[in-house]
């Protein structure tokens, strides 16, 4: 287990906490609760440029940030993307796909009948830009808990 602390950065209203070799911090681009970014603490272009110790730690760390917003926001499923497109450094998107959005998406999009986690992301993002849910520093406070009690 690794030790983890939390950052609390007032002035731009990030919440994070991090590992030896990750930082985990809500996305503030598109402020739902329960949408985090995972980035290497050394930033890289490529996973195999990641050291073997931070590759070593990936999957559970990973895992315990997708345990804690399951655990929180109970999402019906945590989707996990790397695209490294906007900021070419590798980091993981962990975003909850919960039933309420699943609804808002459906009102926009009817005649889309089957579900695409990258369409989904996408319309979320341009979508929400300021928090979704009264809320929402709560939540993230309580996920950041969570996150720091397994990683």
């Amino acid at each position: 287990m690794l030790l983890a602390h939390t950052v609390d950065d007032a002035a731009s209203e990030t919440s994070a906490c991090s590992n030896a070799h990750f930082r985990i911090e809500s996305c503030v681009s598109c402020p739902i609760a329960g949408y985090f970014i995972v980035s290497p603490r050394v930033p890289v272009s490529s996973l195999s440029q990641l050291s073997s110790e931070a590759q070593a730690s990936l999957g559970s760390t990973l895992a315990a940030v997708t345990r804690a917003i399951e655990v929180v926001v109970r999402p019906k499923r945590v989707y996990c993307l790397l695209f490294a497109e906007e900021i070419p450094s590798v980091h993981f998107h962990l975003f909850p796909r919960a039933d309420w959005l699943l609804s808002q998406y459906a009102r926009c999009h009817p005649d889309d009948g089957q579900i695409s986690g990258p369409r989904l992301l996408d319309w979320a993002r341009q979508t929400f830009r300021s928090a979704v849910s009264a809320d929402y520093h709560q939540t993230t406070q309580a996920i950041l808990r969570a996150i720091e009690r397994n990683i």
